[in-house]
């Protein structure tokens, strides 16, 4: 996919560059690796724009806000940012969709100078951003010269600072965002096989159109997590007190016929999920009714680990067990480390997923994977519509 690019000689010596970014983290708490990662990527980008003279406007979402929440202010990053990030952003939070607002921005830019960053306040405190309203576009275009779309994450939403924005300005894709989109093609088009997916997390709903279309693709798609549970009440197998998504059973049923589809062998259970519990591993279909499942078992990790050591392309997204509970982490954590070993060399490996990276960088081998992806629900739908998402069209149409 070719996006365009911001050509390394153009001036930007004065020039305003809206510069949307994914800065969406936790404000509490000390940062995971994980989570610093997003901001880590991008803060590059927003160096190397101001070192070119750029007056850069940072632009993010910030949680779910509901309306202006002074606990979702994006205020509250200029105390997040990783130390050493070399950037002290002036934070600018007038609310640019109102008319006072947006001249008190303008008339405050008029004082910048080569190599200010601003950060602006949350996009998501506006009515018009998850409506892509073009008049809203319009306030963020009346700021700046130029449009830089770094947020990969975010781009499989049709939102005002990420599609409409596109068409009111010279718009280019970051080098966040094009680092994401090159190693992701790699898993379209001819990837090398054996092509091995692992698709793991809660809602089997949820993730059912990627697996639908890794199955084309991929030689495998081995199912982990609770996303497995209907596939075993599919073969009548009994699941205990394990969590379910009952909605998942009928596509579960027609799916398990598929000769592509790998389920685990074994599993790991206990009479209560949670912190402490004394756990063990007994075969599929063995559970009692007063167990829960919340790992996959050893037979398991073994049989997928050598799977993984013969492929050549490797894509994983959601956690294989309940990965948060350290004793139920390390049928993901086996995982983790086998696609480490075999990536960057004899495989091509990816991963993603915002429940997986904890226990990626948990590994300790995060360094040898050929991509982390930051953006799970965006990797998801980059797979599923062929690279086709919102904030990328865009771009290209551009």
């Amino acid at each position: 996919m070719k996006l365009p690019l911001l050509p390394p000689s153009k001036n930007l010596k004065g020039k305003k560059i809206f510069l949307r970014v994914d800065w969406n983290v936790p404000l509490k708490g000390a940062f995971a690796a994980d989570e610093s990662l997003k901001i880590t990527r991008s803060v590059q980008t927003v160096k190397d724009l101001a070192a070119r003279g750029a007056i850069v406007l940072v632009a993010t979402h910030l949680g779910r806000p509901k309306k202006r929440e002074a606990e979702y202010s994006t205020e509250n990053l200029l105390k997040r940012l990783p130390a050493g990030s070399g950037i002290k952003p002036i934070f600018l939070g007038y609310a640019l969709d109102e008319k006072a607002g947006l001249e008190k921005a303008v008339a405050r830019l008029k004082r910048a100078v080569a190599g200010d960053v601003f950060l602006l306040e949350n996009v998501r405190f506006y009515p018009g951003e998850e409506k892509n309203d073009a008049k809203l576009a319009k306030a963020y275009a009346d700021l700046s010269d130029f449009y830089m779309n770094d947020a990969f994450a975010s781009s499989h939403r049709m939102h005002s600072s990420i599609v409409a924005i596109a068409k009111q300005l010279p718009a280019y894709a970051g080098p966040t965002l094009v680092q994401e989109v090159g190693a992701l093609d790699k898993l379209l088009g001819k990837p090398k096989h054996p092509y091995i997916a692992l698709i793991g997390g809660a809602k089997l709903t949820t993730k059912l159109p990627v697996i639908e279309a890794l199955l084309k693709t991929a030689d495998k798609v081995m199912i982990g997590g609770a996303m497995a549970h209907p596939f075993f009440q599919a073969k009548k197998l009994e699941i205990g007190k394990s969590y379910t998504e009952k909605e998942g059973l009928p596509a579960a049923q027609k799916m398990m016929k598929n000769p592509k589809i790998v389920l685990p062998i074994d599993v790991v259970v206990a009479r209560k999920v949670a912190p402490g519990a004394k756990a063990s591993a007994c075969l599929v279909g063995k559970v009692k009714k007063t167990e829960a499942i919340g790992d996959i078992g050893p037979q398991t990790m073994q049989a997928w680990s050598a799977e993984i050591k013969k492929a050549k392309t490797i894509v994983w997204n959601g956690p294989l067990g309940v990965a948060d509970i350290p004793t139920f982490s390390h049928g993901s954590m086996v995982i983790a480390r086998a696609m480490a070993i075999r990536s960057k060399g004899e495989a091509y490996g990816v991963v993603g997923g915002g429940d997986t990276l904890p226990v990626v960088m948990g590994s300790g081998m995060d360094e040898w994977f050929d991509h982390i992806s930051t953006g799970g629900g965006a990797m998801l739908e980059f797979i599923v519509k062929k690279g086709k998402l919102p904030g990328l069209n865009a771009l290209i149409k551009k």
